[in-house]
Order: structure tokens, then sequence, then C-alpha cells
């Protein structure tokens, strides 16, 4: 699914919780920190034990304003790399159908 988001930064309601899309320095996928490559994540903002975990949204990219204008223009969100019950499935389809998401496919 091909998605882009209405302004950054961006706040969306999931059932874990409430998210901010952010983008920061370093890749996440693998859990390997790269401070030369940036990626936009999805964090939870509210208090609790998942408080600040990250999931990541957008591959890797050279610069911060690579991944902002992925996010304004389109990016594409990979459902079938995540199981129907975990954590970022269920984050990915909030962040699809939240209020003001394009979906770039319809």
């Amino acid at each position: 699914m091909d998605i882009k988001l209405p302004q950054m930064p961006f706040k969306f309601n999931t059932p874990d919780g409430l998210m901010e899309v952010t983008v920061r320095s370093g890749s996440m996928q693998g859990k390997i920190e790269v401070r030369d490559l940036y990626a936009a994540a999805a964090t939870f903002i509210d208090h609790g034990p998942k408080a600040l975990q990250r999931i990541q949204i957008t591959p890797n990219a050279k610069t911060h304003g690579d991944v902002m204008k992925a996010l304004l223009n389109g990016f594409k969100l990979d459902f079938k790399a995540h199981a129907k019950d975990s954590l970022d499935y269920r984050v990915l389809e909030a962040l699809s159908t939240a209020e003001g998401v394009v979906d770039l496919d319809n």
C-alpha cells in the first residue's frame, strides 16, 4: 500500500496508544545503528511501557530531506513483512487509516 502524510509532524492513534511519526538518523532494521542514514518511524508518545518505542516505517535514506519528501509525497507500507497479530502490523494498519493520510493506491 502506498500512502502519504498530510503534514509533519504527524500524530495518530493506534490500539496500543498515541504515536507520532519522526525522522531520525540511525537505522533500526536489524537493530544496527548507522549514523549516516535516516529513516522515519512511528514513536509511542504516551506514558507507559511502550513510551518512546519506535517502529520503522520507511526504508533508510541518505538525508533527512529524502525521508521527509517520501513521507509527504508517498511511500510504501509493507504489511506482508509482519505477522497480522504483531505490534508492527497494528501500527501500520492504524497509520494507513489515520485521519488525513492519503491512500495513493485509490
